[in-house]
């Protein structure tokens, strides 16, 4: 019998996550993670992740393969506890005591983050910290099992970075995980020297992959892929002011990428449904989104620095709610043939 037979014995649902990156936001990403990690149907074959959602990645992944779904939420919670303790140590990026107290998560009105945004526009990381010191890569030195990831065949990771001096997408994946593979992913460039793995040199895989859909498609047997979407698609109003258009010019870069990859994957879906394509080894995929842009309503991108633990914790709580609905009105369409929910995903990028 074959494990997919198996697993359809069993009632296990094999899936694969995919999670964009967004600094401090990637909490609610986090606390989907923990809702969808109750199931006990639920096997996360794949995770691909950029930046923060690199993070639940390898966060997801570690702690599946040593203690399944339970380990996983752990690993899940003791990474953001941990960044959290640390940054509050650490980080210039700290709310002020009236914000924190009315529960202004921004940190457009914090003296800690308004001077490092001064300097900013004269001094580059490399100018500001000449000596690349960085605390955050010290932490996920000692926080991941990095050996076991390297060695596991069954649960797979892929982060996505971009190169620096062609433009093009890295993708780590297991054999290659490592600290700088970590760090590479989420370099923003404007507050970190481009971080150096095996002699070349990478950013952030937001600009680029955010998250990259296809290394899930392509190395892993789950047909299902569930996409958690932090940047908001749409927006209501037209930006006026200089910090509005800024956020709204970086929603648009961050969602790019991944509008191109799900209109590219919607038009192969519509050829699969239409007997266009016939081919058999090509895979029919079933996405599905969970985003809840109403979570992040009154929030700017300055927030996505702010490691406030109770900000955190807010937006933990957010995804699990989020995460709850959408179980309840679409998980028995996991590994169906029930195609109305790809209309409804797909009509959010094309």
């Amino acid at each position: 019998m074959t494990e997919n037979n198996q697993d359809k014995k069993k009632g296990i649902k094999k899936v694969s996550i995919a999670m964009q990156g967004g600094g401090a936001h990637g909490a609610f990403a986090w606390g989907v993670m923990d809702r969808l990690l109750e199931e006990n149907d639920l096997y996360f074959e794949g995770a691909s992740g950029t930046s923060a959602g690199g993070m639940n990645a390898a966060s997801l992944i570690d702690g599946v393969i040593h203690g399944g779904n339970a380990g996983a939420r752990a690993k899940l919670n003791d990474y953001w506890r941990g960044m959290a303790e640390m940054a509050k140590k650490i980080s210039p990026y700290q709310l002020n005591p009236i914000d924190k107290y009315n529960k202004y998560y921004n940190l457009d009105r914090s003296p800690g983050p308004m001077i490092m945004n001064f300097l900013g526009l004269f001094l580059s990381p490399y100018q500001m910290n000449p000596t690349n010191y960085n605390p955050f890569e010290d932490y996920l030195r000692d926080f991941f099992d990095f050996q076991a990831i390297r060695e596991n065949k069954e649960h797979k990771i892929f982060l996505g970075a971009t190169h620096v001096k062609t433009g093009r997408i890295k993708i780590f994946s297991n054999d290659q995980f490592c600290p700088d593979a970590l760090m590479a992913s989420a370099c923003l460039p404007f507050l970190y020297q481009a971080a150096k793995v095996d002699g070349e040199y990478y950013w952030d895989g937001g600009y680029i992959a955010n998250p990259a859909i296809y290394p899930l498609i392509y190395n892993c047997e789950a047909t299902d892929i569930i996409l958690i979407q932090l940047t908001r698609t749409h927006c209501s109003e037209i930006p006026t002011t200089h910090a509005a258009i800024q956020d709204r010019y970086k929603e648009i870069t961050y969602n790019n990428c991944l509008v191109r990859e799900m209109r590219a994957i919607h038009m192969i879906t519509k050829m699969i449904d239409d007997g266009i394509i016939k081919d058999p080894s090509v895979k029919r995929m079933n996405i599905h989104l969970i985003k809840n842009e109403d979570a992040f309503r009154g929030l700017n991108l300055t927030s996505a620095l702010n490691t406030d633990w109770d900000f955190l914790q807010m937006l933990k709580e957010a995804g699990r709610s989020t995460a709850d609905n959408w179980l309840k009105a679409h998980k028995e369409k996991i590994g169906t043939k029930q195609h109305s929910l790809d209309e409804e995903v797909f009509s959010n990028f094309v």
